[in-house]
């Protein structure tokens, strides 16, 4: 019976991502959500409290991932610059074997307004800048990225930039390959700050 629950709470988080990527945060509604998960509102409410709880699951749907990409950097000892690599080629390839999950990407400043939402969404956003910022900090360290560039900044870019990528790709309908784009954008980044192409970390 608990295995049962936790499928069907599962299939209705994958339903509201679905959902969601078809007709947007702002006319997402439980009556959509059930309807595409072919159940009654009131089957939705024995999972799930309101809209807001959905959404919050989905939310954590879309960082499951974090903490495993950022220790996989770690485990492996990768540089500074491979684990710069390694962190946006992996959500690359992340959101093009799951592309209705960059609807998040692309619904960020909407979450950001509801206030049971923000927090969640805010730490995320913080979490992923906060390791950038620090790679790139111990690889101007290292000499293997300008220091007279903030790090921060660096990182905005990196950000930045996959973002943009990811609403690209979307308005193409993913007539492109993301993970290939997103290894380019990410080398020509770093190639535009390398300090020196020929540094034993890079």
């Amino acid at each position: 019976m608990k295995g049962s629950l936790i499928k069907r709470r599962e299939s209705i988080i994958v339903s509201t991502i679905v959902t969601l990527n078809q007709v947007g945060l702002q006319n997402l509604s439980t009556k959509l959500i059930a309807k595409r998960e072919g159940v009654s509102e009131g089957t939705l409410f024995r999972h799930f409290k309101n809209k807001t709880e959905i959404l919050l699951a989905v939310i954590d749907q879309f960082s499951q991932f974090d903490d495993a990409i950022i220790e996989t950097c770690q485990v492996n000892k990768l540089s500074s610059l491979e684990t710069i690599k390694y962190f946006f080629n992996a959500y690359a390839e992340y959101y093009e074997n799951y592309p209705e999950i960059t609807v998040i990407v692309q619904s960020y400043d909407s979450l950001m307004c509801d206030p049971e939402l923000s927090d969640k969404v805010r730490s995320i956003i913080d979490k992923r800048a906060d390791f950038i910022f620090k790679t790139v900090k111990e690889a101007q360290k290292n000499g293997v990225i300008q220091k007279n560039i903030e790090a921060r900044l660096i990182e905005a870019i990196l950000s930045g930039a996959s973002r943009e990528l990811c609403l690209k790709w979307r308005m193409s309908k993913f007539d492109f390959s993301i993970n290939e784009k997103s290894r380019e954008m990410v080398n020509a980044v770093l190639a535009a700050f390398s300090e020196n192409s020929h540094s034993k970390d890079a």
